[in-house]
């Protein structure tokens, strides 16, 4: 794989966009103190043209002269300077030659220097969203929105790449998805409006992003379900099984009513909107229960109930749009094993709940949906609590670095972030938790580090290798430095986490720092944040020649990989990491 991440090929320039001539009445920008800059779609398409959005807060308008960078990798791939017409908003936009999309998979980290000011961002092309996705969400659908907040909204979940993004709680109500009246009252009491969804959807479809409507697999109103008592799931006692007493469990299991009645429903969804596909929720439960929709009291494993369900609505939403896809949610991994036979859903997706608390519980997790399915990207929802609490903890911040580098480093992706860079504290989606300008500093680099980096941190092969060759007893790769204490495989307490993957070109090592980190739970407010380390000597046994050493972190705001010195002698490699806040990646070939 050499150096390069992703796509490979010749450096390809960078143009401009929309630009004036230079001897026309606009003016030059002479300086500017802030510089913003992000993709103009959360993912491209093979062969799509490819834009940067720029923008200044407090510099003056007209003619800003930028130079731009793109990055495969370490690899420089554009290297150019042009001038970007600003509007009176301060925005602008830069095109990217089209070769950088001209490939299957790309990864590339980007640099904007204009005047006195810097900024990063990063971009990647995939044919389908599936391929790396980056779930996100959005919760309001207020009636009174205007057009322009709606794009705000959609721009926001672009600037941190989220290619696909769940509608939640979109509906009239879980069984009958359709209003009869628009503006309506959801069962929650929220006012919502399909006009504002609507026009949110084709905001998020402009900016390359895929929107799923949120549908429940068996979840119903109370009155709609006592109506129907043959539709429903009983327990022991033939009692009605339900959520608090809101949402009764409906029968999905083939010749119940309720399986027609709800497949249905989300295919009037996809007829109504143009969503790429549903967000298929259950709750965990019951494992096993009772139907009576034949006439006759039998009992369900529910596991095998679901897996059929799930690969005939997710096969019939494919048939209804060809390019889009669906997702389940395997609640704390269940049915996972029974997903194995299902081909047609787009992802596994994993809510994390009790009893899986701990960073390790995460990281087993992730390893284990990717076993299972290893032709499925992994997803797990975990939804931070720290952030729900007024005011704000200090060690809120790192519960997000942590659990994102844990999620990301075993391979997987973290559902947290949406509705305007805000995070999910609860499993109700409304309630999530708006982030200052500091916090979503630090969120947007951790995407932008995932988004450059995605070849290294999802497309080796997934067996993580820290198990068998990293530590002074495996003896293939060590660590060395005179403060780093307990190293290794499995994210513990008070050490140095190490992955380690590998393919026949490419060996990458990832470390996330725990030391000072008491608590093993992830959904905590960290008391104490990790203690850095500087220049970390990594020694590996190697076979052949070594071409480079790299590596990269989210925690700086370099934005981009840096290459590395390194010595090899009598088979040995060795190189020293500069810096090791939270989390960092290096690799060589």
């Amino acid at each position: 794989m050499g150096g390069a991440l992703g796509s490979g090929g010749d450096a390809a320039a960078l143009v401009a966009r929309g630009i004036p001539h230079p001897r026309g009445r606009a003016r030059r920008t002479s300086g500017v103190s802030s510089l913003e800059v992000w993709p103009s779609r959360a993912q491209f398409r093979p062969g799509e043209s490819l834009a940067l959005c720029i923008a200044t807060r407090d510099g003056p308008r007209g003619i800003l002269r930028v130079r731009a960078r793109c990055f495969d990798g370490p690899r420089v791939v554009a290297d150019t300077e042009r001038e970007v017409a600003l509007d009176v908003s301060g925005r602008g936009d830069l095109a990217l030659d089209p070769a950088l999309s001209e490939v299957e998979r790309g990864a590339y980290a980007v640099e904007v220097l204009a005047a006195n000011a810097r900024a990063t961002t990063a971009f990647d092309v995939a044919r389908h969203w599936s391929k790396a996705p980056r779930y996100g969400f959005v919760s309001d659908f207020a009636p009174d929105e205007t057009p322009e907040e709606t794009e705000r909204r959609a721009e926001a979940l672009a600037r941190l790449h989220l290619n696909v993004v769940q509608c939640y709680d979109w509906m009239a109500s879980h069984h009958t998805f359709l209003p009869q009246t628009d503006p309506f009252t959801d069962p929650l009491g929220r006012r919502l409006s399909h006009t504002t969804l609507r026009r949110l959807v084709a905001s998020c479809r402009e900016r390359g992003i895929a929107p799923l409507a949120y549908g429940a697999l068996y979840g119903a109103e109370r009155d709609f379900s006592l109506a129907h008592p043959d539709w429903l799931l009983y327990g022991a006692d033939r009692a009605p099984l339900h959520l608090a007493d809101r949402f009764y469990l409906q029968d999905p299991s083939r010749g119940s009513p309720w399986r027609e009645w709800i497949l249905r429903q989300y295919e009037l969804a996809l007829g109504a909107f143009d969503f790429d596909g549903i967000h298929i929720d259950q709750y965990g439960f019951p494992k096993r229960a009772l139907s009576r929709a034949s006439g006759e009291w039998r009992a369900l494993d529910v596991a095998a109930v679901f897996a059929d369900f799930v690969d005939e609505a997710c096969s019939r939403l494919l048939a209804l749009r060809p390019t889009g896809g669906s997702i389940f949610n395997c609640v704390n991994g269940w049915p996972l094993e029974h997903l194995r036979a299902v081909s047609a859903d787009a992802a596994t997706y994993i809510e994390v709940w009790e009893p899986n608390a701990t960073y390790r519980d995460l990281y087993e997790l992730a390893q284990r949906a990717q076993m299972l399915r290893p032709r499925k990207p992994a997803i797990l929802a975990a939804y931070l609590a720290p952030f729900a609490e007024t005011p704000r903890r200090a060690g809120a911040l790192d519960t997000f670095r942590l659990a994102f580098a844990t999620i990301h480093a075993a391979g997987a992706m973290q559902l947290v972030a949406g509705e305007q860079g805000a995070l999910l504290t609860e499993a109700y989606y409304p309630r999530y938790a708006r982030l200052d300008s500091r916090e979503l500093d630090v969120v947007r680099r951790a995407f932008d580090f995932v988004v450059r980096d995605e070849p290294l941190l999802r497309d080796l092969p997934p067996e993580d290798l820290a198990w068998t060759y990293v530590g002074p007893t495996n003896d293939v790769v060590t660590l060395a430095h005179d403060r780093l204490g307990t190293y290794g495989a499995g994210p513990r307490p008070g050490a140095v986490w190490v992955v380690l993957r590998a393919s026949d070109s490419v060996t990458a090592l990832q470390l996330v720092n725990f030391r000072s980190v008491a608590d093993d739970r992830w959904n905590v407010a960290q008391e104490r944040s990790p203690e850095p380390l500087d220049n970390v000597e990594v020694r590996a046994r190697v076979v052949g020649d070594v071409r480079g050493v790299w590596w990269d972190t989210p925690d700086d705001d370099v934005g981009h990989a840096r290459a590395l010195p390194f010595e090899v002698t009598h088979g040995e490699l060795r190189f020293h990491i500069p810096r090791l806040d939270v989390w960092t990646l290096a690799w060589w070939s």
